[in-house]
């Protein structure tokens, strides 16, 4: 998101703004490594169509994303993209990915409680296709509460903001990417640590009693990582232990990306930008989304997943030697979701953490009104 706002004030420098950050194309480290992986396409904005939001896969019509997504002023359509991790931003052609790759949205949900002005509560929504999406793409289990407990726990006792530590968490989308803050092509992927919620630096942004976030930052301090504009209502994905040897590898999606500071200004070291990225907390939701969608969603199949991401995915995306996190590590070509062939493109070619192209003042135009709409908050 540009710096439009007076990055003088605390408010204008930890307001929305989501992309990835100092991570690395999802396709060079395996085929098929993130199948839950979805955007939300753009309406045409000055000409061109951009994947606008992110969004998770949790069954064979649903998805979940941000509500904010849902709101008319973030200018997206009526196409979910899943199955691919290739979407041709820089050139504002989304609209030609394979049709196989995109969904009709019949059926868009905003919770109720969601207003994006006076607070930030319930920023979570549900979006229901035309046709299953097991065809190129799979789902992910929601967490339940009880493993929400469990991960909250694992984020107390691991969390360390001046040491290095492995990340426990993985967000993921294709929202603006350093240094020029731009949307790549390619889907990127930056493993993080979960942060316990007492110790979570949000800013001014006004939470309440009643507020269900994830609390996230980099993993290590001498390193920024984050999600930025474009990566909203993507996922953020923890594992299980108890659950590790199971065929989805025991992956839960316990948030949405939903708010956190301007990463341009975070990048350069604003020191009113330093703040960490909320998520909302899916497993407050899980009744009401299991309400709203009618799915029995601990009846719900598990999914077999190719890769354990967190064994493959970069603790640290710019320094080579950096290894993973278990010292796995798989490369692999440009591919989708389906493990096919992907087309070659400047910002998989280029640095793992380039964005490619330009987007048109109209969308940027769309973007700024969305972060003055969060400004007023307070």
């Amino acid at each position: 998101m540009p710096a439009s706002a007076d990055v003088h004030s605390s408010k204008a420098a930890s307001t929305l703004n989501t992309k990835v950050m100092n991570g690395e194309p999802a396709s060079s480290v395996a085929n098929d490594l993130l199948p839950w992986q979805a955007a939300i396409m753009s309406e045409e904005v000055y000409g061109g169509y951009y994947s606008g939001c992110g969004a998770v896969i949790i069954s064979d019509y649903w998805a979940v994303t941000a509500a904010h997504c849902l709101e008319s002023y973030a200018q997206l359509g009526n196409t979910l993209i899943a199955g691919t991790t290739y979407i041709p931003n820089s050139t504002g052609e989304a609209n030609t990915v394979d049709e196989k790759f995109k969904f009709n949205i019949v059926e868009k949900i905003k919770h109720p409680g969601f207003n994006g002005i006076y607070d930030l509560d319930d920023d979570i929504g549900l979006i229901k296709v035309d046709r299953p999406l097991s065809s190129v793409a799979k789902p992910i289990k929601l967490a339940t509460p009880d493993e929400q407990a469990l991960a909250n726990q694992d984020f107390v006792n691991t969390w360390t903001p001046t040491a290095a530590t492995n990340g426990n968490v993985i967000a993921s989308g294709w929202g603006n990417t350093e240094p020029d803050f731009l949307p790549p092509n390619e889907l990127m992927v930056v493993k993080l640590a979960g942060i316990p919620l007492d110790q979570c630096d949000e800013g001014d942004l006004p939470l309440t009693g009643s507020s269900h976030f994830v609390c996230a930052d980099s993993n290590i301090p001498d390193v920024k990582k984050d999600v930025c504009a474009g990566d909203s209502g993507g996922p953020l994905i923890w594992q299980n232990p108890n659950n590790a040897g199971d065929t989805d590898h025991g992956l839960r999606v316990i948030g949405v990306t939903s708010y956190g500071p301007y990463c341009d200004e975070k990048y350069i070291g604003n020191p009113l930008a330093q703040t960490n990225g909320l998520y909302t907390e899916l497993a407050a939701y899980y009744d009401w989304i299991a309400l709203e969608t009618q799915l029995n969603l601990p009846g719900l199949a598990t999914s077999s997943f190719t890769h354990n991401p967190f064994d493959l995915v970069s603790e640290d995306a710019t320094n080579p030697d950096a290894g993973t996190g278990n010292g796995g590590g798989e490369g692999s070509g440009n591919g989708d979701g389906n493990g096919e062939s992907g087309k070659e493109t400047e910002s998989s070619t280029t640095s793992k953490s380039s964005g490619g192209g330009s987007m048109p003042l109209g969308l940027l135009a769309s973007l700024m009104a969305l972060a003055f709409w969060r400004r007023q908050l307070g």
